[in-house]
């Protein structure tokens, strides 16, 4: 009985792979008809044409359009802003600028070697400065030590 249940199953999977349906496409060939192995609605002049409506389109893109708030020229904008402020101190170098929503992300380097609290006192200074020319963003600063 234990050999007869595994033996009856493999038999009924065997059975089940040799439908009766499998010479459709032949029959369809000898009728003079295009059997349709991707779809199963019929041919349509619009099948396999990419349509140029919104609808269809990913609604998540960057907005490339240069005349609203919120795009990308707008962001290059605001980081050659955040970009003057930091050369304007001649303390800072300016590094990695992000943007991200209404979050900005700052690296600043500082020549020489800082200590905890000066490091403290430096984000302080520049954040200060960048609030103040970009006050839309939620600014943070990083500033590293620039050994060269």
């Amino acid at each position: 009985m234990k050999k007869l249940l595994p033996l009856l199953s493999i038999l009924l999977l065997s059975l089940t792979a040799c439908g009766s349906n499998g010479e459709v496409a032949q029959k369809m060939r000898s009728k003079g008809e295009v059997p349709q192995y991707t779809a199963n609605k019929p041919a349509g002049k619009d099948q396999g044409v990419v349509r140029n409506n919104m609808e269809n389109q990913n609604p998540n893109f960057l907005n490339l359009n240069n005349s609203e708030p919120g795009s990308s020229a707008y962001q290059e904008n605001d980081i050659d802003k955040a970009r003057e402020v930091i050369n304007a101190t001649e303390e800072f170098k300016p590094g990695r600028i992000a943007i991200n929503g209404n979050e900005m992300w700052i690296t600043v380097y500082k020549k020489g070697m800082l200590n905890a609290d000066e490091k403290i006192d430096a984000e302080a200074r520049i954040h200060k400065k960048l609030v103040q020319a970009l006050p839309r963003y939620n600014i943070e600063v990083k500033v590293k030590e620039d050994r060269r």
